[in-house]
């Protein structure tokens, strides 16, 4: 048997895979995700940390960095069948209908959590101890170089990417290596999994995220990725910018840009792409039982999130609930059990950056008008480049609710070191009036009915989605 504390140390609670499978496998058992589904959910406690003086909190999430990282000597152990074996463990037998493997978003997590289906991550974090200069991304990739290559030596399935972001992660990169490992082989736990847990007829959503990164080729799956998707762009992390400069001189660095690796190629981003080579497995385990293959495919992961929204109005609906409350939610932050409870319309954002500030406002321009609509808000420690402030998301909600706007759950006067918000966000929730009884969930036809109903107006907010032959999967 596994060791299941080795492996669990060994992965990052605020991961967005590992958020999202234990969101899911808490909402299919009927329980709902309180602060990353590890902590307590306490608006008291979350008033004190946010309530520290700036350098405090600020000190809170450094601390936070180095309590999730993991030592040399415990990642050099870790396999990718010990990853395949925990997220396994997480789900009960099933049968299920459906499951949805690959890239990872908070509209992927209410889709699966809709149509009662489990979440298998091709990517998952592994948090390296280490100390690091943010702004030395050379050192950093030095830093990792050799227990990188020992990792993809002894997990052939496996590719590494190891990710350095020192604007959104600046907070967290001072005590650990970002290694994001993206399994290209099912193997034999995650095909047990399909074979053993989906009821005859299945469908396996692929959930294709097609956006790239440039990267600094290491070795064969070996990878260095220099920046995020975010506030820059590939292009800004690399020959800065004015607001670069202002950004590293707030951050009291000596540098006004960044002196980064050379790059050699572009790769599926590290946190959000889907690596193809994993389709022939899942491909193969397809035609072996009988299952569908769909393949849903978005350039980034929160273009999934208006199609998922006007779903859940059209469920809604069906129950005779009102469907007039949006509740936004940002990175890993997200609440199938109480969206469901509070008959809400979730609509998931990966970032507080202003192309998702961007896309909220041209979904609510476009939908058809909520009553109600409150945004929740991830804090990652610092103001980040091209970080939305947390005034203009609450002028954002109030300008198009038609009755109450704002955000729900964020102390505005702390984000974005709002340490608190974890504990706060499930409280938030729970504070709201309404309560429903947790429907049924949707099955794989009303899916398809809801599909073949989306109005013209919103036919541009479908992802692409295709059904895939299994003995012969084709391109990415």
């Amino acid at each position: 048997m596994r060791d299941r504390w080795r492996i669990s140390r060994s992965l990052c609670d605020f991961d967005s895979s590992v958020a999202a499978v234990r969101a899911v496998s808490r909402f299919l058992h009927g329980r709902d995700f309180r602060a990353l589904g590890v902590g307590p959910a306490s608006a008291p406690l979350a008033g004190l940390a946010s309530g520290l003086p700036p350098a405090a909190r600020r000190q809170l999430f450094v601390t936070a960095g180095r309590m999730q990282a993991s030592p040399v000597s415990r990642v050099r152990r870790l396999t990718g069948e010990d990853l395949s074996a925990w997220t396994a463990d997480q789900y009960g037998p099933g049968p299920y209908p459906a499951v949805f493997i690959g890239s990872v978003s908070g509209a992927a997590v209410h889709l699966a959590s809709a149509l009662g289906a489990p979440v298998l991550p091709q990517t998952f974090l592994v948090p390296v101890r280490a100390r690091v200069d943010p702004d030395r991304p050379r050192a950093a990739l030095a830093a990792g170089l050799e227990l990188g290559r020992r990792m993809v030596e002894r997990n052939p399935e496996l590719s590494l990417s190891h990710m350095h972001d020192p604007s959104q992660d600046r907070a967290m990169l001072v005590r650990f290596l970002y290694f994001r490992f993206k399994r290209l082989r099912l193997g034999p736990t995650l095909e047990r999994f399909l074979e053993e847990r989906l009821r005859p007829g299945a469908t396996i959503f692929i959930v294709d995220c097609t956006l790239d990164w440039p990267v600094s080729v290491l070795g064969e799956r070996h990878r260095f990725q220099f920046g995020a998707l975010g506030g820059m762009s590939p292009e800004e992390y690399v020959h800065g910018s004015d607001r670069l400069a202002e950004h590293l001189a707030e951050q009291g660095s000596s540098l006004r840009r960044w002196d980064a690796p050379e790059t050699d190629g572009r790769y599926a981003e590290a946190e959000w792409g889907y690596d193809d080579s994993l389709t022939e497995d899942i491909s193969a385990v397809a035609a072996r039982r009988g299952y569908r293959v769909q393949r849903v495919s978005v350039h980034e992961p929160e273009h999934l999130s208006p199609m998922v929204s006007e779903l859940y109005r059209w469920w809604h609906r069906r129950r005779g609930l009102a469907a007039d409350r949006l509740l936004v939610e940002t990175y890993n932050q997200w609440e199938p059990y109480w969206t469901l409870r509070l008959g809400a319309v979730p609509f998931w954002l990966q970032f507080t950056a202003r192309s998702s500030h961007d896309l909220l406002e041209r979904y609510l321009r476009e939908a058809e008008p909520y009553e109600k609509i409150g945004v929740n808000l991830f804090s990652n420690g610092l103001r980040s480049v091209g970080q939305v402030p947390a005034e203009e998301w609450h002028d954002l909600a109030d300008k198009y609710a038609q009755t109450t706007g704002g955000t729900i759950g964020v102390d505005e006067r702390a984000f974005p070191e709002d340490f608190g918000a974890t504990m706060r966000h499930r409280p938030a929730l729970t504070a709201l009036p309404e309560r429903h009884p947790l429907p049924p969930p949707l099955s794989l036809a009303e899916f398809d009915d809801f599909l073949s109903r989306l109005p013209g107006h919103a036919a541009h907010w479908l992802p692409r989605i295709e059904k895939l032959d299994s003995a012969n999967p084709g391109p990415g």
